[in-house]
């Protein structure tokens, strides 16, 4: 068995320029549309409502630098209005000011006690201060305030997980938030993550389908269904490294791989780390196969992209041994050598 890993909160993979186009265009029209109503009615508002109304506007525009002076006037002229404090407090965390957000969330959360997104709001300005089991503590209240809060289970499993792997509270919780949001994609992604640090491969493959039903254009979705279909293929090579042996049913599941693959390679931008990633788990899916010509040229391919990579240079001077391809073999023992590495290291 191997070393399980802490499974990973990753990021989505940035969105797409027309699916940022269209969710500016949304933002204008209801930013217009606040406008619009805030002129209507100003006048029978107080004015720590108008410009909490003007940060909110600000919010929806992802002006968050913006937002800060007119919520922080309505707390001049209302310091107990929990909107306030809770949209400042969305405006700090997203320009990373985790302390006042904090603060923010915090006054919110005595404020609305019952209100549950204002404690997940606390917990992500814990986390992201480095206060994990304080994070936990947060989550926990918002769930008991609200227990079908599904963001609130996959925040408390995200959090329990850097807490501790093996809490069984990680699975309980991302169960939870699937089992209450089914169509959200973030939450299978990470359950899949959670299966497979536990090499449960098929179980995390059916969350990958799920998910890949839902955005078919993530490159991350198209990786990851990869690793979960080479994954018992990856068992076995690494258990029987040197027979070289081959199980003839892993030959679907890494040709199934191989166009995911090739997918998430499309999707990626060039240089980013997932494309990297992607690379390599093309190299490490045809090194499964028996097919050493088409193994070389992902070698060639990975290599094109990263031509510095130690570990890539020295798969390839032993694929090229291998072949009897002498001066290729010393081609990348030399560029090793330039690379500061040398044999034995």
């Amino acid at each position: 068995m191997k070393t399980r890993t802490p499974s990973r909160d990753r990021k989505i993979v940035p969105i797409t320029e027309a699916a940022e186009r269209r969710r500016q265009k949304v933002a204008r029209q209801t930013l217009q549309d606040l406008a619009e109503a805030v002129e209507g009615v100003a006048d029978e508002l107080d004015p720590a409502t108008n410009f909490v109304m003007v940060g909110n506007m600000a919010l929806v525009e992802r002006a968050f630098d913006e937002a800060i002076e007119p919520f922080s006037r309505a707390l001049s002229l209302a310091p107990d209005d929990v909107n306030a404090r809770a949209g400042r407090g969305r405006a700090y965390a997203a320009l990373g000011e985790h302390a006042l957000a904090l603060a923010d969330f915090e006054r919110a959360a005595a404020l609305a006690p019952d209100k549950p997104m204002h404690h997940v709001g606390r917990a992500n300005a814990l986390a992201l201060l480095g206060r994990m089991e304080e994070a936990v503590a947060a989550t926990s209240r918002a769930i008991e305030v609200a227990t079908d809060h599904a963001g609130a289970h996959y925040t408390r499993a995200v959090y329990r997980s850097h807490v501790d792997p093996d809490d069984p509270g990680v699975r309980a919780d991302l169960d939870r938030a699937v089992e209450l949001a089914p169509h959200e994609m973030p939450y299978l992604r990470q359950r899949a993550d959670y299966l497979l640090d536990r090499e449960e491969y098929d179980q995390a493959l059916a969350d990958i389908e799920r998910a890949l039903a839902i955005a078919p254009g993530e490159a991350e979705l198209h990786y990851l269904r990869a690793k979960c279909l080479t994954g018992p293929g990856r068992m076995i090579f690494d258990v029987r490294t040197q027979q070289r042996e081959y199980e003839d049913e892993m030959q679907p599941r890494c040709e199934a791989a191989l166009v995911s693959l090739e997918r998430a390679l499309e999707l990626a931008p060039k240089h980013a780390e997932l494309y990297g990633d992607a690379l390599y788990a093309l190299v490490g899916t045809r090194e499964l196969m028996p097919d050493q010509d088409a193994y070389l040229a992902a070698l060639d391919r990975a290599l094109g992209a990263m031509p510095d990579d130690i570990g890539l240079l020295r798969m390839r001077q032993d694929c090229r041994r291998r072949r009897g391809d002498v001066d290729g073999a010393e081609a990348d023992r030399m560029r090793l050598q330039t690379l500061g590495y040398r044999e034995g290291d």
